[in-house]
């Protein structure tokens, strides 16, 4: 999905490209589930809900402008597979199993996020995770480690946008972003 299709506030939006990287590294063809924590805008949930609408989507975000952009773009889609909660994770995270997690935000809750990864996740389950700092990526591949995650990777995306300046034109940089995914 391209990302003038989102509605937008000022709530940080996954962008497209990275969107397309993280969803692939989950690989949602044949789940049936998928939580979504620290939702943001939502744009990872919409663009799940939309491709795959056998998956049954859970949104938890605790910023209020996050939820009320979250709820206007399933309205703009008309979709009925993703349960938005405000809340925070894991605390709010209804007691269930997933057949892929993704974390775009996680506040100070990285460890107890992944605890509560490692126990709700189904068996052959993907986790997919995305940081701008260094330091949180590598905080959380040890954690993966930890909990019993296998095939764990760390990849950085940087995107780059063609942009007009004056008579010609240049590629304006967005943020890298490090794309972490790993299998239960």
């Amino acid at each position: 999905m391209r990302d003038e299709e989102f509605l937008r506030n000022k709530v940080p939006m996954t962008k497209s490209e990275v969107r397309a990287i993280s969803i692939d590294k989950l690989d949602l063809s044949n789940k049936k589930s998928m939580l979504d924590v620290g939702a943001g805008t939502g744009s990872i949930s919409i663009q799940a809900a939309r491709e795959f609408n056998q998956l049954a989507v859970t949104a938890v975000e605790m910023n209020p402008d996050g939820i009320d952009i979250i709820q206007q773009n399933i309205n703009k889609f008309g979709l009925n597979n993703i349960k938005l909660i405000q809340g925070t994770a894991p605390a709010d995270i209804p007691d269930q199993k997933y057949d892929a997690i993704f974390v775009g935000g996680s506040g100070t809750h990285l460890n107890e996020i992944i605890s509560f990864a490692s126990t709700h996740l189904n068996e052959g389950g993907a986790i997919g995770l995305n940081f701008i700092l260094f330091e949180n990526a590598m905080q959380v591949e040890k954690l993966l480690q930890d909990n019993g995650f296998k095939e764990i990777e760390l990849i950085e995306v940087g995107v780059l946008r063609w942009h007009k300046l004056g008579k010609g034109h240049f590629f304006k940089p967005n943020n890298p972003t490090i794309i972490v995914s790993a299998q239960k």
